[in-house]
């Protein structure tokens, strides 16, 4: 089946502005909102840790981006022919000042590094 995730996006900003966005709201939120990590122990489980400031890190960090003009939006992941050219378009040279294009057909996937590669298919 196909899987959603919900991201931040900005229809008509660069991907060097997002990058830059995304990077400095993410070190605010770190500031503002710091580690506070706990242990514990459970049966079962053992020793375990926990950071209970994450939820509130990752809602700063939300709101942040609200603040700059993005929106929280669904995007499912790439298959198919459309899996195969996000990855294609992903691995080439980025062109940091193309400006992000989010239309019904949008999708993403997942790179070696954890990091999401959104892609629009060229209007025909």
């Amino acid at each position: 089946g196909c899987i959603t995730t919900e991201m931040m996006v900005k229809p008509g900003v660069t991907y060097d502005r997002y990058e830059r966005d995304v990077v400095g709201c993410a070190t605010t939120s770190t500031q503002k909102v710091p580690t506070n990590t706990q242990v514990g122990w459970a049966p079962y489980v053992g020793l375990y840790s926990v950071d209970t400031n994450s939820t509130l890190r990752q809602k700063h960090h939300e709101l942040c981006l609200r603040d700059k003009g993005y929106s929280k939006v669904a995007i499912p992941v790439c298959e198919g022919p459309d899996g195969r050219a996000a990855l294609a378009q992903a691995r080439g040279r980025q062109d940091r000042a193309r400006r992000m294009s989010i239309n019904g057909q949008s999708c993403y996937v997942v790179l070696g590094d954890g990091s999401r590669f959104l892609y629009t298919p060229a209007e025909g």
